[in-house]
């Protein structure tokens, strides 16, 4: 029995998945895709490095703070800050290489003296108080270093605390001045022995 015949004797193609077309547009596209993200983890990456950056570089301290400061960093010491029974204090020091400060006149018992670069009041008193101890020579034989950091001190605490101007002067009356001697010397051995460390920072009394 002869078989009905459907056509020609090729076989039949069926269509198949065409991964050429579906995988196109990666394969144009990959390279830009790529360079984004690294463009990105680039940008990210700048971006965290500078804000930490930021956080661990102090800023410059404003002129008119540093001035106010700046007997803390050359050496201002305020009475309250120097324990005196011996226990950890926060006293500040800085050694000083240059005069800082220099006497413009004395008269009516009063001492009047200048600021130099970097001056600050306590500068100020102990030139003051350097010029009533050579006027007082029976006074200055009973005063040393340790004395003078007290006496120093004693007269910026009661003068105040701010900033002062190259050149700008200041007077000193010898009244106050020897309140500080006396005062300073009613320091017991304990007392001075404390203050012993601070003359260390001041080579120049």
């Amino acid at each position: 029995m002869e078989q009905p015949s459907f056509g020609s004797n090729e076989p039949i193609k069926m269509p198949g998945p065409k991964f050429g077309e579906n995988q196109s547009w990666w394969s144009k596209n990959r390279s830009n895709v790529i360079l984004t993200i690294i463009g990105v983890l680039i940008i990210a990456g700048g971006i965290y490095l500078y804000a930490n950056y930021q956080k661990s570089s102090p800023l410059a301290e404003p002129e008119t703070q540093s001035q106010t400061n700046q007997e803390n960093q050359e050496g201002a010491v305020r009475p309250e800050q120097i324990n005196l029974d011996g226990q950890t204090g926060s006293m500040q020091g800085a050694t000083t290489t240059k005069e800082k400060a220099e006497t413009v006149k004395i008269e009516n018992n009063k001492y009047t003296i200048k600021a130099n670069s970097g001056a600050g009041i306590t500068h100020l008193a102990r030139k003051a108080a350097k010029e009533y101890l050579e006027r007082n020579q029976d006074l200055k034989n009973k005063v040393t270093a340790e004395h003078k950091i007290y006496i120093e001190d004693y007269i910026k605490d009661k003068t105040g605390s701010y900033g002062l101007r190259i050149g700008q002067e200041l007077t000193f009356d010898d009244g106050l001045i020897k309140e500080a001697v006396d005062q300073s010397l009613k320091l017991n051995e304990r007392q001075l022995q404390n203050l012993h460390k601070y003359v260390l920072l001041v080579p120049s009394l």
